[in-house]
Formats: C-alpha cells, sequence, structure tokens
C-alpha cells in the first residue's frame, strides 16, 4: 500500500462500507451501488487497506477503483470486509493516513450467527483450520473495538452502525436511512432485492466427486425438469451448517459481553436482543 494523499477525487468523498464480515456487506454495496451519486468500486472487496496481502487487490493506486466523475458522483464507495477483522486492527489508521476522510458504514449481526456464518464460510477452503471458537472469529463479533477505532481516528459523526436483520427485512428502508447519512436522496426502489453471497453449507468431498461425474447435467444448457432432482440429492447429501453449542455460547459470551456493554451505552445499539 503506498502512503501519501490521495488525489482526483476528494479526500471527503469516500463511503466506505467496512464490515462485519457475513453481515450482508455484499447486498449493501449492490444496492447502494443502484444510486447514481455513488461510483461504486470497480472491485468491490479491494482490502487495499489490509494488511493481508494475499487478498489485496493489486493496485497501483487505490483511486484506480472508481471511473469517478465529480460531476455525477458525490462518493466513491468500496466494502472491504477486512477493515474490521481480527488481526487487522489499525486500517483505520492506514485509512487516515493515506489522506481518505470519509463516510464509514458498518453492519453489526448477532454476534453468534455471524461466527458461525463465518466459520462455515470458511469451511469451503481446505486450508481452514481454525476451532468454531477461534479468538479470530470471536472477536470479528467484537464490535464495538471497531467501533471505536474509527469513532476515534474520523469522528464519531462519520460513522453509522446498521443493523442487519433491519437491512435484510427492509433493503430499500435501510438504505434509504444510509442515502440520509450520506446527504443523498433516497431510492425510489432497489432492482434487485435478493440477499448475495449467501453462505451455503460446504461440500463434501463426495458431492465433489459426484459433481465431477455430472457436469453436463448440471450446465446451462442442461434441461431443468434433469438438474432439479440432482440438486436434490446433492443437497441432501450435503451435511448441516456447523454450529455453536451451548456451552460454546456461554464462553463466547463471556468473552464478548463487557465490550457488548459499552456498544450498547456508547453506540445505543440494541445488545440485549442478542442475549447481553
Amino acid at each position: 500500500m503506498q502512503q501519501g494523499r490521495v488525489s482526483e477525487i476528494p479526500q471527503d468523498r469516500y463511503a466506505l462500507i467496512i464490515g462485519a464480515m457475513k453481515c450482508a456487506t455484499t447486498s449493501l454495496f449492490s444496492y447502494l451501488a443502484e444510486h447514481p451519486a455513488i461510483a461504486a468500486a470497480k472491485i468491490k472487496e479491494p482490502e487495499f487497506f489490509s494488511r493481508d496481502q494475499e487478498h489485496q487487490a493489486k493496485l497501483a493506486r487505490y483511486e484506480d477503483l472508481w471511473d469517478f466523475d465529480p460531476d455525477l458522483h458525490r462518493y466513491a464507495m468500496e466494502a472491504s470486509t477486512g477493515y474490521s477483522k481480527w488481526g487487522e486492527r489499525g486500517a483505520a489508521e492506514r485509512i487516515h493516513a493515506y489522506g481518505l476522510r470519509p463516510k464509514l458504514v458498518y453492519v453489526v449481526r448477532d454476534p453468534f450467527a455471524r461466527i458461525e456464518s463465518h466459520y462455515n464460510f470458511m469451511l469451503k477452503n481446505p486450508a481452514w483450520t481454525r476451532d468454531i471458537t477461534d479468538e479470530h472469529l470471536v472477536q470479528t463479533s467484537n464490535y464495538y473495538l471497531y467501533a471505536a477505532d474509527y469513532s476515534r481516528v474520523f469522528g464519531r459523526e462519520n460513522l453509522m452502525i446498521l443493523d442487519y436483520e433491519a437491512l435484510s427485512s427492509d433493503p430499500r428502508g435501510t438504505v434509504n436511512q444510509v442515502c440520509g447519512f450520506l446527504g443523498l436522496a433516497p431510492v425510489a426502489a432497489i432492482a434487485d432485492p435478493s440477499a448475495r453471497n449467501v453462505t451455503v453449507p460446504p461440500k463434501s468431498s463426495f458431492e465433489r466427486r459426484l459433481r465431477r461425474l455430472v457436469p453436463a447435467a448440471l450446465g446451462q444448457d442442461a434441461p431443468e425438469a434433469l438438474k432439479r432432482p440432482i440438486r436434490r440429492v446433492l443437497a441432501a447429501i450435503r451435511p448441516d451448517k456447523a454450529r455453536l453449542t451451548p456451552a460454546q455460547r456461554r464462553e463466547i459470551a463471556a468473552t464478548l459481553a463487557p465490550d457488548m456493554a459499552r456498544l450498547r451505552t456508547e453506540y445505543g445499539v440494541d445488545v440485549a436482543r442478542w442475549g447481553f
């Protein structure tokens, strides 16, 4: 990542969706990208300010992510969930050092459900060997840490904390809350309000072998009457998603409880619905 002040796009005309992972950030990005005053990044999740080199987009300049027209666009938007992951503390300072003064949107979700979804998503990677109670997963659900980091660096007035359940149940209404935060006109409708990047259970080794045996039957040109029973068979043999046990939930609750209380007191988030 290059250091130095950004140019061409004014420093206060960035909107960053900073996470949290598995909290419908892909859906929110897609909805907001429909707004005529928002220039969506060519790569939704560039991770330009993350330490994780593996997931960083290879860019000479951050500004290259956009075709930004200052006469048309009020904001250049991206959505990198790495900016609020455990192990990426300091992302707020790196964004500030680069010269950005953005508006920030942070989506939070029931921390237990977020951990389960994050874990099941990672199981698709054969190299993933961490337990469901791994510190990386648990502390990524410690929303207060990241809210406090970004508020300290950019000011509380420039951070909006958004509710995952509200976004899921009322996409347009929630998007218009973000538009109000950004000072933009509301949207009349969302073209496609369906959820994006939904976590599905990982495929078993048997299912992967079976899919290799019947690729033609599952191809785009195959008749739906043939694909439908094959999909039902594959779904039936797919393992259930991993879930936290009651003991694991109690352990995680004890870890997160102090900062959940701070999230309620300082940011007004209703953590009682999550059991805190």
